[in-house]
């Protein structure tokens, strides 16, 4: 019985032909990379969308929010070293945070870029890989 192989069979480590692969090897395997992007692309617009809106605000809290507030403190009658290290424990807990979502955000990112790598290899290396 003859053994199934695919047009990815040439990239395995043990195939001579690795040295040099068709032409027809090299189109499969770009047209099923385009298949993969065309298969992730929600997600991939989802996690470009989360970085997008991550770095909005940040930015904003930074340019508008934090100098919105601190102006706001500073027509209160507060002591001024009250207002300070509540301003200091305020862009601390929001910097953490920021930091947390980032952390998710990439955490998403590296699995979602794990399953894509999967699936590349899966497909050259076959399904045992």
């Amino acid at each position: 019985m003859k053994e199934k192989r695919s047009a990815f069979d040439v990239f395995h480590n043990s195939s001579p032909k690795k040295e040099n692969p068709g032409l027809q090897n090299l189109y499969d395997y770009e047209k099923f990379y385009m298949e993969l992007v065309k298969r992730y692309r929600g997600e991939i617009d989802f996690i470009n969308q989360l970085h997008e809106k991550h770095a909005q605000e940040v930015k904003n809290f930074y340019q508008n929010d934090l100098p919105a507030i601190q102006e706001k403190l500073s027509a209160e009658p507060i002591d001024e070293e009250v207002r300070r290290e509540w301003l200091k424990n305020l862009e601390s807990h929001i910097s953490k945070s920021f930091d947390m979502s980032e952390h998710f955000i990439w955490t998403l990112t590296t699995k979602k870029i794990e399953e894509f790598d999967r699936a590349i290899k899966e497909k050259i290396h076959g399904e045992n890989f």
